[in-house]
């Protein structure tokens, strides 16, 4: 729930931190501080609020070139009633397989995606899961073949549990 975040401002100098480590987040705080001409312990006291704020995360990004034949299935769906739009939502941002969910004005009602290796991975999920959804009307879907940019750099950063 993004309401239980507290909200702070980015400044210029917070810009130039996160766009720092989204070069390399293995970078160390003496080296960013040199870089951005300031004490290791500014940006260690930066990163603390940063961190604290949830405006910044530390994750593992695995490379998708690694997969035997990566395919991006992009899940248009439809709800039976505007009102089951957010628990069909809620249930999607439930499937482990299912690795980005929003809620969409316009061609369709909710926007997911997917990494799969083959179509019988998209229709098993299509066909096992999702359809079985409570409030699904329809799917439509759209398969990425060739990955030219993803940019991981600015992301929804998801409240870790207590």
């Amino acid at each position: 729930d993004l309401t239980r975040m507290s909200k702070i401002e980015l400044d210029d100098f917070d810009r130039q931190i996160i766009e720092r480590l989204g070069r390399d987040a293995r970078v160390s705080n003496r080296e960013v501080g040199r870089e951005l001409g300031v004490t290791e312990g500014t940006i260690r006291a930066r990163l603390k609020r940063l961190f604290e704020a949830n405006a910044i995360s530390v994750s593992v990004v695995c490379n998708s070139a690694l997969l035997a034949h990566p395919i991006l299935a992009y899940l248009f769906i439809e709800v039976d009633t505007a009102h089951n739009i957010e628990a069909v939502a809620e249930a999607l941002a439930k499937v482990p397989q299912i690795s980005f969910v929003a809620t969409l004005l316009g061609r369709s009602d909710i926007l997911a995606m997917t990494l799969v290796e083959n179509g019988d991975q998209v229709t098993e999920l299509l066909h096992k899961t999702i359809d079985k959804i409570p409030g699904v009307h329809r799917v439509q879907y759209s398969l990425g073949q060739q990955f030219v940019k993803h940019d991981y750099h600015w992301s929804v950063i998801q409240p870790q549990p207590a």
